[in-house]
């Protein structure tokens, strides 16, 4: 079956026909050994993780260092209280769930079909959507599955049918180890096309944030560091729109994730040795779990009610 216009201008404008990227070969390898001695110069050794306990990373914790030294503090204590679903993580987690399963069939099933073995799955295997799944009635339950539906189709009237021999990879669950195995670096990048050239993209329904160049930036990374083949491209797309943000990898795009890689190994070690973290209000304060004691938060309330966080989000 041919494509359709829409297919056909993801096909030609961001999968396309990339080239592996013009690199070294030992590029992955002294990537590698430079993530190494600084991770042990940076005294990781004497911080309190090991290879037994380590200090875990991923796209979430680069990018509230970034933010915040006093969320980034919180998130690698462990001090974040255990997830608890919403409508609208809920609705994602499970859009993310049926695209898993509808590349894994080949598109073979119709979309209502697909979304409702993901929950199946989900229920089964993730506690956390399993007991929000739980706390709702059929009405609601039904109300998620169509949501998912929703994006599911959309996401088919975007992409071509994915064929084996582009080995496509949703949920694709990677860790590297660095400094003798105390960082750990971790990402599930969303969906892999390719195998000696490979594309990473990230699928979002919602809008375009700063962060979403550097999360795909970190995931060309860590495939790197796992595979010792960089991607040719690393894309963030927009299912609601079918546009989406893409950028051809570099050995600068490279070392610059590694960068922010280091800097947040040296900020972790400088807060667990007691160093205070540099404050900085935003909207993240409405989901830091140090907000209500935070001497700089903005996610409590204001004359006549309002809070600055509420006027930060709808502004963004």
């Amino acid at each position: 079956m041919d494509p359709t216009a829409p297919q056909r201008r993801t096909l030609e404008g961001l999968i396309g026909l990339g080239k592996a990227p013009d690199m070294g070969i030992d590029l992955a390898d002294l990537l590698r050994a430079r993530l190494d001695k600084e991770v042990r110069a940076a005294g990781v050794d004497r911080s309190g993780w090991t290879a037994r306990r380590p200090l875990w990373l991923g796209k979430g914790s680069l990018s509230d260092r970034e933010r915040c030294g006093g969320l980034f503090l919180a998130r690698i204590t462990g001090e974040t209280p255990p997830f608890e679903h919403s409508s609208a993580s809920g609705a994602g987690v499970l859009f993310h769930k049926a695209i898993e399963i509808d590349v894994a069939s080949e598109r073979a099933c119709d979309v209502r079909s697909v979304c409702e073995r993901a929950a199946l799955r989900l229920v089964d295997g993730d506690r956390s959507f399993g007991s929000y799944w739980s706390s709702l009635d059929e009405l609601d339950r039904a109300e998620l599955v169509a949501e998912s539906e929703r994006r599911l189709v959309l996401f088919r009237d975007s992409f071509p049918p994915l064929p084996r021999r582009w080995h496509p990879q949703a949920e694709f669950r990677v860790h590297a180890r660095l400094g003798g195995g105390r960082v750990v670096l971790s990402g599930a990048p969303d969906l892999v096309l390719g195998r000696g050239r490979r594309l990473i993209i990230d699928l979002k329904t919602g809008g375009a944030w700063p962060e979403h160049a550097e999360d795909a930036r970190f995931y060309a990374l860590l495939l790197l560091l796992r595979t010792g083949l960089a991607p040719y491209r690393v894309a963030t797309f927009f299912v609601q729109s079918g546009e989406w943000q893409a950028e051809d990898v570099t050995e600068q795009t490279l070392h610059h994730a590694s960068d922010r890689v280091i800097q947040a190994v040296r900020s972790a070690v400088r807060l667990q040795g007691g160093v205070e973290p540099d404050l900085t209000p935003g909207a993240h304060c409405s989901w830091c779990v140090r907000a209500p004691t935070c001497p700089a938060s903005v996610a409590g309330p204001i004359g006549g009610g309002e809070s600055h966080v509420g006027r930060v989000a709808t502004a963004r």
